[in-house]
């Protein structure tokens, strides 16, 4: 009968479905047991490897999803980050050091190359103005000379190394102060100069204090002619900056205090032997003193600030 076939057919479905779950099971049962040997241990492997497969999964599925959730800003923020990152400009190399244009500086006593002075006649000393920096005292007694000091005229000075050289363009600067009680100086003072070999008289140019008034004379290459002077000045710091070209066609442009000299009262440039017979025998050295003429007075102190020679006037500023 149809209904009778029917119930057959369903029963017997249901058998089918109950022997393909019992096949499973007994599958499922097989694969859990232990296994042994190299198999079993590959098996296991293959199952660890699988899982931790599945967890790495899950924890970037579980990223990318708190990411989504963050919002598209901070995507395209790290985006751009990382961006930034990759196209960041790598450290410069390393390159050797360029030469200072500094040639010399004489900021402490021991930076200087030699000292012709009496033990002691050099010192360094608070700035008597009160700025609070050092400066140098060169105290110098009328018995300061040979064979104490070089000549017979007392004088106490600081050298820079022998760094001029003929056709040399160079500038100096440094400062000097003359103390309010400095005795009456009815002779010669030198402060300033470059000199060199063969030490022969005079240097073609010095930086002096003489009666009333400080000026800038020439040796007897130009007959002991005076091309700038100021009036005396005691008791506050004097300026000196200077740039010369060393040599028998040389030059020489000064500024006292800031303000540019004008020799003769119309030469800003100075066109003259800065290289004569009296320094022409090598390398010239920058030098600071008291050098004074014998019998003026028994003693007297000057100040000097560092004295500093370089190839541009930036190298000696400041």
């Amino acid at each position: 009968m149809p209904l009778s076939r029917s119930i057959t057919g369903i029963l017997s479905l249901f058998l089918l479905l109950g022997s393909l779950f019992a096949v499973h099971a007994a599958s499922a049962s097989a694969a859990s047991a232990p296994a042994s040997g190299a198999k079993a241990d590959l098996s296991d492997r293959v199952g660890v490897r699988d899982a931790r497969a599945f967890a790495k999964s899950t924890r970037k599925l579980r990223r990318l999803r708190a990411r989504a959730r963050r919002g598209v800003g901070d995507a395209v923020g790290l985006t751009g980050a990382r961006r930034a990152a990759r196209k960041a400009p790598k450290a410069p190399a390393r390159t050797s050091a360029v030469p200072s244009d500094l040639l010399f500086d004489g900021s402490s006593i021991a930076a200087f190359d030699e000292l012709q002075a009496a033990p002691g006649a050099i010192a360094e000393v608070p700035d008597p103005a009160g700025s609070g920096q050092t400066s140098f005292q060169m105290s110098v007694d009328e018995g300061d000379v040979y064979p104490v000091t070089p000549t017979e005229n007392p004088r106490a000075q600081a050298l820079s190394p022998p760094i001029i050289n003929a056709g040399d363009e160079f500038w100096l600067q440094t400062k000097f102060m003359l103390p309010a009680d400095m005795p009456e100086a009815d002779g010669w003072m030198s402060l300033v100069s470059i000199y060199g070999a063969p030490f022969n008289g005079s240097s073609p140019w010095q930086i002096e204090v003489s009666g009333d008034e400080i000026h800038w004379q020439r040796n007897d290459t130009y007959d002991w002619d005076v091309p700038w002077r100021m009036p005396l000045v005691k008791g506050r710091w004097i300026t000196v900056l200077l740039h010369e070209r060393f040599a028998s066609d040389g030059w020489v442009e000064m500024w006292i205090d800031g303000q540019q000299v004008n020799f003769f009262g119309n030469q800003p440039r100075l066109e003259m032997e800065t290289m004569d017979s009296s320094n022409n025998e090598g390398a010239n050295a920058a030098k600071i003193m008291q050098y004074r003429e014998a019998g003026m007075f028994d003693s007297a102190s000057v100040y000097f600030g560092p004295l500093k020679v370089g190839r541009t006037q930036a190298s000696v500023s400041g």
